[in-house]
């Protein structure tokens, strides 16, 4: 016979070795179930009187007890209310910052549209002075080797009038967009988005 099959007690017996850990537990079990302990203000006062302490000092132990729990739960709901509070500011708080993120989202993407914009008239206008360049070439060309007269010069001056003319609208519109690129807030969104901080003007571009 196995010492399971020995150490087991009939149904409804408790083995001698388990009694002192069963009581244990039912003791443990009955403390935790009973009600806390009262007393009222005359069991209180009879306690007080065994103890040579007059009434009137129970009855104002009784008050400043009083008062001292009142505080306390005041106490306590002051700090729920502060933490309620607290909370509601954070909420707020990440309202608030989404908001501002939402709207400082626009307002960037609305600024890069607005440079993208400028930065492509740029271009245009720097391809418009490439052409009249080259242009210019072709009729110095021309009339490399003709005779010099009015309608040579005239033809001369004109295409050279004309590149004048483009740089300074390509230098308009490029003074506009590095004025505009350097300024904040849109210096900020030039570096986020990768637009150029600048763009030459006429006289610094080495090729057209």
């Amino acid at each position: 016979m196995s010492d399971v099959t020995r150490n087991r007690s009939p149904q409804g017996q408790v083995a001698y070795e388990d009694v002192d850990d069963l009581i244990s537990t039912a003791t443990r079990l009955m403390q935790k179930d009973a009600a806390p302990e009262t007393l009222t203000t005359e069991d209180v006062k009879r306690i007080g009187q065994e103890l040579d302490i007059p009434a009137e000092y129970i009855d104002r132990a009784m008050e400043v007890l009083e008062q001292r729990r009142r505080e306390q739960e005041q106490a306590k709901l002051e700090a729920e209310r502060a933490r309620q509070a607290r909370r509601e500011r954070l909420r707020k708080g990440a309202w608030i910052a989404a908001g501002v993120a939402v709207v400082l989202g626009l307002s960037g993407l609305f600024v890069r549209n607005g440079l993208n914009s400028t930065l492509q008239e740029v271009t245009r206008q720097r391809a418009q002075v490439r052409n009249v360049m080259e242009r210019r070439e072709r009729e110095q060309a021309r009339y490399a080797t003709a005779t010099p007269g009015p309608e040579r010069d005239a033809q001369l001056s004109g295409a050279e009038n004309r590149v004048s003319v483009e740089q300074r609208r390509y230098d308009i519109l490029a003074t506009g967009y590095n004025a505009s690129a350097s300024s904040f807030p849109r210096s900020w969104v030039v570096r986020l988005s990768g637009l150029p901080t600048a763009v030459p003007l006429s006289t610094e571009v080495a090729s057209w």
